[in-house]
Order: C-alpha cells, then sequence, then structure tokens
C-alpha cells in the first residue's frame, strides 16, 4: 500500500494505491492528518475536559436519586454519540474492472467507528462529473456518479457529500475515475479474438 499527497497545498487529500484498488481521500477539518495523529484536537480535549468536570461537580446530586442518575446517563450517553459519530475521512474507492465505492467513515480521534459505502458497478455507470451548486451566494462543487438502476431510471450518488472539499481535490479525483471508465470502456468494446 502507497499513500502519497499529490497537493502540497491540500494535505488533507490523499491517493492510496492498493493492490488492485485505488483510494481518493479526503480527511475531515481536524482529522487524523495533523502531527498527533491519534489525538483528538485540542478544543476538543477542552470539551471533553470541561464535560468530565461537569459531571464530577453533579455527581453526587446527580445519582442521590434516580430521576437524577437517569438524566446524568441520558447526557453522558448523548455525548458519547455525539462525538463518536463524527466524520473522520470521505473517500471514492476505483476497483479495476468492477467498480466505484463511495465511503463515509465516521468516529472518533481518527479512529473510524461506522463507514457507509455505496457501490456502483461499472455496468450501471453512465457517468462521473463535478457539478456545481449554488447555496446562497456561494457556489459549491462535488462531484457525482451518474447510474442507471434496474427500472432504467437514473440516479446521482455525491461523493464526499459531508465534507465538500475544495474545486482541485474533485478535479484530481473527477480525472482518476474518468481515467479508470475509459479502460473500462475500451475494455468492454475490444473485440473479443
Amino acid at each position: 500500500m502507497k499513500r502519497t499527497i499529490p497537493l502540497q497545498e491540500h494535505p488533507e487529500f490523499s491517493i492510496i494505491d492498493g493492490y488492485g484498488w485505488r483510494e481518493f481521500r479526503v480527511e475531515a477539518p481536524g482529522g487524523r492528518r495533523r502531527a498527533a495523529s491519534r489525538l483528538p484536537s485540542i478544543g476538543g480535549l477542552w470539551l471533553d475536559a470541561c464535560v468530565v468536570s461537569g459531571v464530577a461537580y453533579c455527581w453526587k446530586a446527580a445519582t442521590s436519586t434516580t430521576p437524577g442518575m437517569a438524566v446524568l446517563f441520558m447526557v453522558l450517553l448523548l455525548y458519547v454519540y455525539t462525538r463518536s459519530t463524527q466524520i473522520q475521512w470521505e473517500s471514492v474507492v476505483i476497483f479495476p474492472s468492477i467498480g466505484i465505492q463511495l465511503e463515509t467513515h465516521k468516529g472518533f480521534a481518527g479512529v473510524s467507528l461506522l463507514a457507509s459505502r455505496k457501490f456502483v458497478p461499472w455496468s450501471s455507470l453512465e457517468d462521473f462529473l463535478i457539478n456545481e451548486g449554488l447555496r446562497g451566494w456561494d457556489v459549491r462543487y462535488y462531484c457525482v456518479a451518474i447510474n442507471r438502476t434496474l427500472e432504467g431510471s437514473l440516479q446521482l450518488e455525491v461523493a464526499f457529500e459531508n465534507i465538500l472539499p475544495r474545486f482541485p481535490i474533485l478535479l484530481e479525483v473527477y480525472h482518476g475515475v474518468q481515467e479508470a471508465l475509459q479502460i473500462e470502456i475500451e475494455r468492454r468494446t475490444e473485440p473479443s479474438v
């Protein structure tokens, strides 16, 4: 496995080449790309310290009654849930002669705890392109995979839908997927000997 950072001005973007696959990965802001790769951000540590201090301060009063204990437990459970479901990274994985996979990894402190994956086979992939959308006065660019469903309708799958990386990153991903798509089209249209 070889990891490269092709755009030096965007260290959150990396390309990982494995045997038989290629991954275009974008780390979330505050993710693992920092020097202390497995530690949460300093702001996150302060928030964690404040929560621990608050629980210690309220512990005696909260645990003296059953409803107080239930409220404390629910608040802590909600806090742990929100901290452990933060986006860590999103990626587009290319499997030559099979298809592409769009992934979103959620977790805590650079560790992936949950992953959602959408696989689009080459046979149903119509195109992969960069589109632009307007949000207020802001123009946002995003990559989208257009695939044909079994019923014949077109479906859009947005890559990096939570992180929304900058245009140079999307352009790198676009070129990588288009290159693989072109190779697949040539492979399919090659006359068999």
